[in-house]
């Protein structure tokens, strides 16, 4: 018995149509943005990190986070935390 694809492949189509008209109809939250984190900056509770091109230590107390210098050839990565912050 043949199947009637005439018939059969419109009322799919017509389907398929209506639920992409219900989807349309959602309201999606857009994503949050992630929050830049700097190689001079590190992220928060860190007190040694890297990109695999320059390493950060965080200074004692107030003083600012030093930094090696980058190479001429290297391409950075995500920024790691290699050793977390002590806790006071």
């Amino acid at each position: 018995m043949r199947h009637p694809w005439f018939v059969i492949a419109p009322l799919a189509i017509a389907g398929l149509a209506g639920n992409a008209a219900i989807a349309a109809d959602l309201k999606i939250s857009p994503r949050p943005t992630p929050r830049d984190i700097s190689i001079q900056q590190g992220p928060p509770n860190c007190s040694r990190w890297t990109d695999d091109c320059v390493n950060c230590a965080r200074g004692a107390g107030s003083e600012p986070a030093v930094c090696s210098n980058i190479g001429f050839a290297c391409q950075p990565k995500a920024i790691r935390c290699l050793s977390p912050a002590a806790k006071n």
